[in-house]
């Protein structure tokens, strides 16, 4: 049976067809638009729930910015824009591990080599284990240095161009915690090695490396990886929380930290790198086996989550692969995340931070995927300080607590003596031991606590304090009653 199709109905096909195809670009473009006035409006209330005073962010599809914006102002009242340096904090290893990758594309150095190869004066406590160490133990976080070794090493806030070196040189009294590739243990030191070893080998400074092999190949023209380039290109310190309000940084640039934390790198800048993450775009930097090399997890953490060449690595060879990494500092937090399968990456750069607040911004991090994916919101948490709270309430028990021990000792209407010398002698050896005990619970030098969470530490300075002279108080009071008694 043939179907015979008249004029009009060939011309009412022709209009329809033709009004499709007219309005699909307005269709798609309008739904882009709507996409990017919902990060927007997620992005701005975020920044005002969690009083972040600058931020800037840019998003990639297949290597093209699908969008870009800055936030707020600098900790030098300057407009943030998307050409505004920020300090990147640990996705700095990403580079650190992508300048290795290069040096094994060269020849230089090997994977599988020994660290002392390369640094012959490199050593530790344990001179035969530190023999033992590999450069993918270091990429890896394999060496056996703890976390803790790593953070008395780390931001020191250093002047010195030969910081790393001298970082290095100061970890031949730090013992290992586990044998060489037997554990991962996350390590600021083992990413200072690395960037020692860039030094050594290349016979230039970490920054001149990175900047002539990593940063003007990639295009990222406001990048620095030394205090001096990184200010020129407009960089400024940041911020630090004070029970969640932002207060200007005190912590100085530290170029003994650059390998691990301390590049200050822009939005549009680092646009340049996911490019170079999405495989599917050509780069001078690697060769498609090194690339490959390069993304390539070298351990497993927990459960479906990797580490490897500065990069973490959740559900490999999957359509859930994300190649991502967190960075902070004591006045910034940062998120860069990459999906191969979507072709969307990202980076969220902001110039606040407190420890108890980092949790937020992996939120807004997925908030922000899921709105690209098309999927429901993320509920951003609102931050309270309660631990900051809790040991105010404390302070102000102590407080009112020396307060009536003045005022009874004036009266002389003191009416025991022993339980106030047992109660006065706790109070002391607990000021003498809480500093300690939090350093052991928290697993972070006291430097880093400060900086991380300064008002925390301010907080705990006073606690002793009065911890301290209500102690010493209370012991007077017990021998004076005694004293009276006999």
């Amino acid at each position: 049976m043939r179907i015979l199709v008249t004029p009009p109905k060939v011309i009412l096909l022709c209009v329809l067809l033709i009004s499709f195809f007219t309005f699909l670009p307005v269709y798609h473009v309008s739904a882009e638009q709507d996409i990017k006035m919902t990060i927007d409006n997620y992005v701005e209330t975020f920044l005002e729930k969690h009083r972040i005073p600058g931020a800037s962010i840019a998003i990639v599809h297949e290597n093209k910015i699908f969008y870009s914006n800055g936030w707020g102002v600098t900790g030098e009242g300057e407009k943030v824009t998307t050409k505004t340096p920020f300090l990147l904090g640990s996705i700095s290893k990403s580079l650190t591990g992508l300048a290795i990758m290069k040096l094994i594309e060269e020849d230089t150095v090997n994977l599988e080599d020994p660290v002392q190869k390369y640094i012959p004066w490199f050593t530790l406590k344990d001179q035969q284990a530190a023999a033992q160490i590999t450069i993918k133990h270091l990429l890896s976080h394999t060496s056996g240095i703890s976390t803790y070794s790593g953070l008395l090493k780390a931001d020191q806030g250093s002047k010195n161009l030969n910081a790393i070196k001298n970082n290095v040189k100061s970890l031949s009294n730090v013992d290992l915690t586990a044998l060489p590739g037997a554990k991962y243990q996350y390590s600021d030191a083992n990413y200072i090695i690395l960037g020692a070893l860039i030094e050594e080998v290349t016979n230039q400074t970490f920054s001149d490396y990175m900047k002539q092999q990593i940063f003007l190949p990639l295009g990222m023209t406001n990048t620095g990886a030394d205090k001096k380039t990184a200010y020129k290109k407009g960089y400024h310190a940041g911020y630090q929380s004070w029970l969640g309000i932002p207060r200007k940084s005190k912590v100085p640039y530290d170029n003994g930290g650059a390998p691990y934390g301390y590049i200050a790198a822009s939005a549009k800048d680092m646009v340049q790198y996911i490019k170079l993450l999405n495989q599917r775009g050509n780069n001078n930097l690697l060769t498609k086996k090194n690339m490959d090399l390069y993304l390539s997890p070298l351990i497993q953490i927990p459960e479906n989550e990797y580490y490897g060449f500065g990069l973490k690595i959740t559900s490999p060879d999957s359509e859930n692969e994300m190649i991502w990494h967190s960075g902070s500092t004591p006045d910034s937090h940062a998120e860069l995340f990459f999906i191969p399968e979507s072709g969307w990456g990202g980076v969220i750069l902001t110039n606040k931070n407190h420890i108890q607040e980092e949790v937020a911004l992996p939120y807004l991090k997925q908030g922000i995927i899921n709105i690209l994916n098309g999927d429901e919101l993320v509920d951003i948490p609102k931050y309270i300080p309660i631990v900051q709270l809790v040991i105010i309430a404390i302070i102000c028990l102590l407080f009112v607590m020396f307060i009536y021990l003045l005022v009874k000792v004036k009266s002389g209407k003191i009416r025991k003596g022993k339980p106030w010398c047992f109660a006065g002698i706790i109070l002391f050896v607990l000021s003498i031991i809480i500093v300690p005990l939090l350093i052991y619970s928290v697993k972070s030098p006291w430097h880093v606590i400060n900086g991380f969470a300064a008002d925390i530490a301010l907080l705990i300075r006073m606690m002793v304090i009065l911890l301290a002279l209500n102690g010493l108080l209370s012991i007077y009071v017990s021998f004076k009653k005694l004293k009276e008694g006999s």
